[in-house]
């Protein structure tokens, strides 16, 4: 189970916490009861190469594991079932190897995957159903960070609750959870729950997951047009 880190906050000198604490992302965050698929959180870049399963279930197996991939216990020869969505609020069943590439590719890090350890026989990934993507983080601030809380990263959902405020701190400052870099903060209120402006660089993340949308569909219709 993954362990969260508590953070002292005091009234005289408080320090920089989190809303959400983050799970552990090196290992299983969740087994099914019969054993048969592990979920985990991974890190990008993931060091996974996929190819189409040919076995009677479907999904991707893997051809190789390393760093990240291999760290949360991912094995050549295993199938990947489920992968993270394009925003990565939801889960997508991994039938398609150029569909899933491309959703993991604009997907912010971490990514959740659910395996099968070894070959896929028993699950049919092309019936598989989206699903929402699990909840990592849910830890809500004390009093005290509260109302030092001023801006969060919307990669990952860290609250920046530090003394010295945001706007002065170093320009190549980053999360501390997800290591984005500062211009992937926004304004947050912490009494509303709600942000205000738009972090760099995500427009240009909108712009190129639409038109990998697009690119897919027209290549769908171009193959079922031959």
């Amino acid at each position: 189970m993954a362990m969260l880190q508590r953070q002292a906050v005091g009234l005289q000198a408080p320090k920089r916490s989190v809303l959400r604490a983050p799970i552990s992302r090196t290992r299983a965050v969740s087994v099914r009861a019969d054993g048969a698929q592990i979920q985990v959180d991974v890190d990008k870049p993931l060091g996974l190469k996929l190819d189409q399963s040919t076995a009677t279930g479907g999904g991707l197996v893997v051809k190789a594991a390393s760093g990240n991939a291999a760290k949360a216990g991912i094995k050549a020869g295993d199938t990947i079932i489920y992968t993270s969505s394009f925003f990565g609020d939801e889960l997508w069943p991994a039938d398609k190897l150029s569909f899933t590439n491309n959703a993991v590719a604009n997907c912010p890090s971490p990514i959740t995957l659910i395996y099968v350890p070894g070959e896929n026989t028993k699950v049919n990934v092309k019936r598989l159903p989206k699903k929402p993507a699990p909840k990592r983080f849910g830890r809500k601030l004390t009093p005290a960070e509260k109302a030092l809380a001023s801006h969060i990263c919307v990669d990952c959902g860290y609250i920046y609750c530090d003394s010295e405020p945001f706007e002065e701190t170093a320009a190549n400052y980053r999360c501390p959870q997800c290591n984005a870099p500062k211009r992937r903060f926004v304004a947050y209120n912490s009494d509303t729950g709600k942000t205000t402006g738009v972090a760099e660089g995500t427009a240009g993340t909108i712009a190129t997951v639409v038109g990998g949308l697009l690119g897919i569909a027209v290549l769908a219709y171009l193959a079922a047009s031959v």
